[in-house]
């Protein structure tokens, strides 16, 4: 049997193994903010079992990313001097839809401030801490996020820098400079382990980038499984095996799964949207029901609610805020745009 059997969807398309996991990995990551609180919901509560690993979406989020964005680069022919086209790209994506979370964010706390079950302290807006947001410069005065999702966003803007200041290196046909990025990389996450920045999760975003590598042609089947060893090493050795599993579950996924389910499909295409929302949303509700319901079964039964709304409203903030955003990113042009580079076939399905 051939190791891999099918090639990757062209250039430009999504791809549904991908999609599926952007889904999951947003809807894990909202299950485990809607049910982390113990004095909600308890430990031993099935709801607060099957979220307990779901921060772990966030993982899989940096490995796609390590994947999706030099694959996309490879594809459109990216040099160096495409540098302040792909950021404006970037900005353009990912931006807008996160700085309106945050008056989301604000808006939504105010709000719950006039409700008489609110139990919490005066709104209290720290203007120098809302402003650190803006570039991410909380990752360096130490300020606090606005939602707990937000840090995860700095990591990815880090690595949208490295790769494409080193994407030359990364994508090159000569094996010592894709090794020395390797090392280098790879050794970050001992020399530099702020979890404020990216090169603690190094290990994760190099599991991507061997896929981009080997189904671009770029590297070898021996090179490839070499590298995923020590990478997947690399992720056990520093978070643990359950990581290391959901680590290599996610590769699997992205080289096998063919079809999608087109609700999957859906969530996939609305994950960013759940991301930035689900807490402001889901934990509003939680907080009133918290007050106002004690039985545990009827508990657990507001979580199922609460999911359901922040599927409803991240629909709605897709369709109303991101989309929009989305579609001008994608209709930027490297200025000499190459002709597309077709992933090698037989390396990954479609």
């Amino acid at each position: 049997m051939k190791f891999f059997q099918k090639p990757l969807n062209a250039p430009g398309k999504p791809i549904q193994s991908i999609e599926m996991l952007r889904g999951i990995a947003s809807f894990m990551v909202l299950l485990y903010h809607l049910t982390d609180d113990p004095d909600y919901i308890a430990p031993n509560a099935a709801l607060h079992i099957a979220g307990r690993f779901g921060w772990t979406g966030v993982e899989v989020f940096f490995i796609i990313s390590g994947f999706v964005i030099p694959y996309a680069m490879y594809a459109k022919g990216y040099t160096l001097r495409d540098f302040p086209v792909f950021f404006k790209k970037r900005i353009i994506r990912i931006e807008p839809p996160y700085l309106l979370s945050i008056v989301l964010v604000l808006g939504l706390n105010f709000v719950s401030t006039l409700s008489p079950y609110y139990r919490g302290a005066p709104l209290s807006i720290d203007w120098k801490n809302v402003l650190g947001h803006v570039a991410y410069l909380n990752v360096f005065t130490g300020g606090t996020w606005l939602s707990p999702v937000y840090w995860s966003l700095a990591i990815e803007f880090q690595y949208y820098l490295i790769i494409a200041l080193a994407f030359t290196w990364v994508s090159s046909p000569a094996r010592g400079q894709r090794l020395a990025f390797f090392l280098l990389f790879a050794a970050s996450a001992f020399l530099l382990g702020s979890k404020s920045f990216i090169f603690t999760f190094s290990a994760y975003f190099l599991i991507g980038i061997l896929l981009f590598q080997y189904v671009s042609g770029i590297i070898g089947r021996t090179e490839f499984l070499v590298m995923q060893v020590v990478s997947l090493g690399l992720v056990s050795y520093r978070f643990g095996w359950v990581l290391m599993a959901i680590s290599l579950a996610t590769l699997l996924a992205i080289l096998f799964v063919r079809k999608v389910p087109r609700p999957l499909l859906y969530l996939g295409t609305i994950s960013y949207s759940l991301y930035l929302i689900h807490v402001p949303v889901g934990g509003r509700i939680i907080n009133i029901s918290q007050v106002l319901i004690k039985n545990p079964l009827l508990r657990q039964g507001m979580v199922l609610v609460a999911v359901v709304i922040c599927l409803v409203a991240a629909s709605i903030y897709y369709r109303v805020v991101e989309k929009y955003f989305k579609q001008t990113a994608g209709s930027i042009r490297y200025a000499r745009r190459a002709p597309a580079k077709e992933p090698v076939a037989e390396r990954i399905a479609s």
